[in-house]
């Protein structure tokens, strides 16, 4: 039986006390790889919080340090000094872990943890993969990264061994960016116990769901509040469910006074098994985004068996065919109304989409294209 390899995660990334619900994406990616090798996690953040270094160590579910690092507030030369913090606390720690030396690096968010990823890569002369989740390599996509994050996002991309964008579109992308190094997509993962299929009751009211950061630019809820307005006009018996760890206060303001704000129910943010329950409740999802990847709520609410409705942008049109919601171009406020309109009367097969999220983005899938990806770049000599 083959051993299972060591490796050791880095990422730019990752849920904090600072930051909850970032990259919690990148923490599922690690349980699914934790099925087929042994890992161990390093994140290291600037922090204005903590004046002094702080490391918190946890085992369970996985092996992972995080490391805060006070923050220089210097001009200039603060800058410098604020990376050269970083890259030492990643190259201690990264020789601490229960690991040893790992068979391989895993970065996720090229840019900066991979300039890391390339030191530890060299240190121990062993190869680097790396994941990418940023939208950044659309030219649609706000806000760009500035000319010195492109220099070193090529940079980094060229001497890894190999690359898995979370979508087909974000391989291109990355391709017509300038990165040649060879890619696999892996997609995001989702929990198929925690996010399992309830069949849907018919009730009084039809719920739709919204679960975002609430973004202006990015998740456009704007445009869903104003497609929910046309929508009330024509049926009373709809709400709007919004989960979302943003700020909910200016778009209340917006709509404060109107009659269909009574329909509009704000739930903050919720933990992975709210989520789910709140995904079990709805009778469709929408999202209204100018920019995704490969969004993991869609694959939260398919493994639920939740219709969805979201703009055709990113990956998405990988996720949603007719068999389990509706696309529609994106900016277009008509066409989102149709859809909603028309989700109402489709039917669709709760378990059929949960075997589909189960077949495509479970942890065991995921697993398994993690493994493929190991073996590869493990055959081959990176010295």
């Amino acid at each position: 039986m083959q051993a299972r390899p060591k490796v050791l995660f880095i990422s730019s990334w990752y849920p904090t006390v600072l930051r909850p619900t970032e990259g919690n994406f990148v923490q599922q990616h690690i349980k699914a790889a934790q099925l087929v090798a042994d890992v161990a996690l390093i994140h290291v953040v600037l922090s204005s919080e903590h004046p002094e270094l702080t490391h918190e160590f946890k085992t369970d579910p996985f092996e992972e340090h995080l490391i805060y690092v006070p923050k220089s507030s210097l001009p200039i030369l603060g800058v410098l000094v604020n990376y050269f913090r970083v890259f030492a606390a990643y190259l201690k720690f990264a020789a601490q872990t229960n690991l040893g030396k790992p068979k391989l690096i895993h970065g996720n968010v090229l840019y900066p943890v991979g300039l890391v990823g390339i030191l530890l890569k060299w240190r121990w002369r062993v190869p680097l993969v790396l994941t990418e989740h940023w939208t950044c390599y659309h030219d649609y996509a706000q806000p760009q990264p500035s000319r010195i994050q492109q220099f070193f996002m090529k940079w980094i991309g060229k001497r890894a061994n190999l690359i898995m964008p979370v979508s087909l579109d974000l391989a291109a992308a990355m391709q017509h960016f300038g990165i040649s190094t060879p890619m696999k997509v892996v997609p995001n993962v989702v929990d198929t116990k925690l996010f399992s299929a309830l069949d849907k009751k018919p009730h009084g009211v039809f719920r739709f769901v919204h679960v975002s950061s609430l973004d202006p630019e990015q998740k456009n809820f704007h445009l869903l509040v104003r497609a929910f307005y046309q929508l009330k006009k024509q049926q009373e018996k709809v709400e709007l469910h919004v989960v979302s760890d943003g700020d909910f206060n200016k778009y209340g303001d917006l709509i404060k006074g109107f009659e269909f704000a009574q329909s509009i129910h704000f739930h903050g943010r919720q933990d992975s098994a709210g989520v789910a329950a709140v995904l079990q409740f709805a009778d469709a999802l929408v999202l209204s985004s100018r920019y995704e990847n490969l969004p993991c709520v869609l694959l939260e609410a398919l493994s639920c068996g939740t219709p969805m409705i979201s703009t055709d942008v990113g990956g998405v049109g990988e996720i949603i065919s007719e068999s389990n919601g509706i696309l529609v171009a994106s900016e277009n406020e008509k066409a989102l109304l149709t859809a909603m309109l028309d989700i109402q009367k489709r039917q669709y097969s709760t378990q059929d989409m949960h075997e589909e999220a189960m077949l495509k983005y479970s942890p065991l899938t995921i697993s398994g294209l993690f493994l493929e990806a190991y073996q590869m770049v493990l055959k081959k000599d990176v010295a």
